[in-house]
């Protein structure tokens, strides 16, 4: 599923996205797709202690018998294998997570991307970069200052409010969103007459490329 955010139909929407903002502002789009903002250890701790639990449970009370090394060993097992089963859903994650604490590590993990990226490193500080998490299901805006110096910071807090919001939609979703979102600050961002592209275009993301077969369904 997390292949399919950013299939050909999504990377073709960002790409229009980009091209629109920037074609019309001075803005400088920087996009980054992330599988998750933290490892969220505590769900693999949860599910395996519980699992490790429920199998002692019911070693326990069972009709059957059960020799003590066994009683004593195999929960341990069912708890590490429930644990480990975990880093494959992602939304098991997001439900053990509070959405403050979900936020707060996307929103970190945002503000180290725009510097990774370097992202204000134009020279009318007009970068903004849109960071994605998909474990998360969240998205969020980083601006540069000198966006913030033009547009409110209430406005870009609405807008990123609007993006994330789309993120169960899917890439494309997310960048038809994006594009719809940030073409409205454009009156307060003119393209200058010497403007240039000065950040790359293409979407950093760690997520496994789509293949052939998930592509073509």
């Amino acid at each position: 599923m997390s292949a399919r955010f950013l299939d050909d139909e999504a990377r073709r929407a960002f790409k229009r996205a980009i091209e629109a903002i920037e074609g019309a502002s001075s803005m400088e789009v920087v996009v980054a797709v992330r599988r998750a903002s933290s490892r969220y250890l505590h769900a693999n701790v949860l599910v395996g202690a519980l699992a490790a639990f429920a199998g002692l449970a019911t070693m326990l009370y069972s009709d059957r018998e059960f020799g003590l090394l066994a009683i004593l060993v195999d929960p341990f097992i069912v708890g590490l294998l429930a644990g480990a089963l975990v880093e494959l859903l992602p939304a098991v994650k997001r439900v053990l997570t509070p959405p403050a604490a979900r936020r707060f590590h996307v929103e970190r993990a945002a503000r180290a991307a725009f510097v990774e990226r370097g992202v204000h490193n134009t020279r009318d500080r007009s970068g903004v970069l849109l960071y994605i998490s998909w474990t998360e299901q969240l998205a969020t805006l980083v601006p540069d200052s000198g966006i913030l110096h033009e547009i409110a910071a209430p406005a870009l807090a609405a807008d990123a409010l609007a993006i994330s919001a789309a993120v169960p939609g899917g890439g494309a979703a997310v960048a038809r969103t994006l594009e719809e979102r940030l073409l409205v600050h454009a009156p307060a961002m003119p393209r200058r007459p010497d403007d240039i592209n000065e950040l790359p275009d293409d979407i950093d993301s760690d997520l496994a490329p789509p293949s052939r077969k998930s592509g073509a369904e």
